[in-house]
């Protein structure tokens, strides 16, 4: 065993020891137990066997592995404060990796001690209660969330996300509900309020239109922009383009709409990447002329024989769809697909 599992070894049989402690203290007496089935049996008795798997797995060795840096430390209490700040770090989604590594078996409550073991392992002092203060506060709102009722009433989606962000501000100083839900209410805000900047702008030249769009996304999200900014995919970016470009290019002819489009493509995919893409463009166009034609001709086959039974409508449309499709494979695929939209759009009814 190398230097650092045995360090991260140390830390688990010290949270077990931690939670193991409080769980005893807080446990009900076993002499006190009937035979009724507990459901926190089976946790229990994880805590107290040596087969814990502790000694091989320690519960924070794999978890929050985004805050686990190469050299095998975890963040500074500092760094966790600047990086969930800036937007690089979510710490409900720490959390949440954290509670994934809690041994199976464990009930709510142990998990979260398992939690608070590792956060005053890593941390000390002040850095580790404002922490674990974080954790208890964040545990008291999730309570809250389940009885919260939105449904009572007709309200929007926006209407009902700033229900939510209330019920954060109760349990949370305005700093700490900043630090939590930062990104995710700058993410809801710029969602609720992107149709109106594309309304407002839509009769604007395509640059400008991009230009003011990367102007309002940065005005959303402020401090977390770069991190926003640099986990955005290359595809959603060209597609984001493409759509604030779509008024513009509605306008050009076909072969200027064309070049328009490539000259994008290239700009973001390179030219193997525009080939690539023209190609499986190309393949979409040619499935619908040939779906296009397909159902052109199934509804004159079935004006031409109105009087067919069942059966005999069905073969005649699907020799006609391996025709035009090309194979048996296709042409049931085509028909599978025929029969879910019909489904769909009656339950819509």
């Amino acid at each position: 065993m190398n230097v650092k599992n045995l360090r991260y070894l140390s830390y688990g049989i010290g949270a077990l020891l931690l939670v193991y402690i409080i769980f005893r203290t807080f446990s009900p007496n076993t002499m006190e137990s009937t035979n009724d089935e507990n459901p926190n049996d089976k946790a229990e008795s994880y805590f107290r066997t040596q087969s814990d798997g502790f000694s091989v797995d320690p519960f924070y060795l794999e978890s929050a592995k985004t805050i686990f840096t190469a050299d095998g430390q975890f963040l500074r209490f500092e760094d966790i404060l600047s990086r969930a700040k800036s937007g690089e770090l979510n710490l409900v989604s720490e959390l949440w990796n954290l509670r994934r590594q809690c041994p199976e078996g464990s009930t709510r409550e142990q998990c979260h001690e398992y939690i608070k073991a590792f956060i005053q392992n890593e941390y000390s002092g002040e850095d580790a209660k404002r922490l674990i203060g974080m954790l208890s506060n964040y545990l008291k709102y999730e309570e809250a969330m389940v009885q919260l009722d939105p449904t009572s009433k007709s309200y929007t989606n926006q209407e009902r996300y700033e229900q939510i962000k209330q019920l954060r501000r109760k349990y949370f100083a305005k700093e700490d509900a900043e630090l939590i839900f930062g990104l995710e209410e700058a993410t809801a805000d710029f969602s609720f309020n992107r149709k109106n900047f594309l309304d407002e702008t839509k009769n604007l030249k395509a640059d400008e239109r991009i230009r003011l769009y990367e102007d309002y996304r940065k005005k959303s999200f402020g401090t977390f922009y770069n991190a926003v900014a640099a986990r955005e995919p290359k595809f959603d970016k060209f597609e984001t383009e493409m759509d604030l470009r779509q008024n513009e290019l509605s306008k050009l002819s076909g072969t200027e709409r064309e070049t328009k489009e490539k000259e994008v493509r290239i700009r973001y995919f390179g030219k193997d990447g525009n080939d690539r893409m023209e190609k499986v463009l190309k393949e979409m166009k040619e499935e619908e002329e040939k779906i296009s034609k397909l159902q052109v001709e199934e509804k004159n086959l079935l004006k031409a024989y109105p009087n067919l039974s069942e059966s005999e409508r069905e073969k005649k449309l699907m020799e006609l769809r391996v025709q035009t499709l090309g194979s048996k494979e296709l042409a049931e695929e085509y028909s599978r697909r025929m029969e879910y939209e019909k489904t769909l759009k009656n339950s819509g009814n």
